[in-house]
């Protein structure tokens, strides 16, 4: 049976090794650098702005999600955005997934939420056709756009 527990700062480690899993995983074409005291101080610390999940299957963690409150000016309602879902190869295939969206929707639902939102690379096929079979629908008119911490700092200083 699957449960979501809220992450807690023992959780930091486990968190810090499925972020690394993910990123091997999906084949992440970024440099990663956070670090178990960024987990503990910025995501389960007091001031955090985002909610981690461990998830549990038969009471064993099996994997994560990292989600954050959006707000949308177009709609007047904040949205929920899915940072980060990830489950175990080992217990891929059980519906995890896919009952992890189901749990997040029914909080976007409680919260009034207009939308439910979540990135995902170009070439993580097997994620966009999971993604795909749930009704998401991708962005075509959208493009992301970043400023890296170096880009902050120099624009932050004009």
């Amino acid at each position: 049976m699957l449960s979501f527990k809220i992450a807690r700062h023992e959780n930091a480690k486990l968190i810090l090794k499925y972020i690394h899993d993910l990123a091997v995983a999906e084949g992440f074409p970024f440099e990663i650098t956070v670090t178990e005291s960024d987990i503990e101080t910025n995501l389960l610390g007091q001031n955090s702005h985002a909610t981690a999940l461990i998830l549990q299957y038969d009471d064993q963690p099996c994997g994560f999600a990292v989600f954050y409150y959006t707000f949308s000016t177009t709609t007047g309602k904040p949205g929920l955005h899915l940072d980060d879902l990830y489950v175990e190869p080992e217990f891929q295939g059980k519906g995890i997934g896919k009952k992890t969206l189901v749990h997040l929707a029914k909080l976007a639902q409680q919260q009034d939420c207009a939308r439910f939102e979540w990135w995902a690379l170009k070439t993580n096929d097997s994620a966009i056709k999971f993604y795909l079979s749930m009704g998401a629908q991708p962005l075509e008119e959208l493009s992301v756009f970043r400023l890296d911490q170096a880009q902050i700092e120099r624009i932050a200083t004009e």
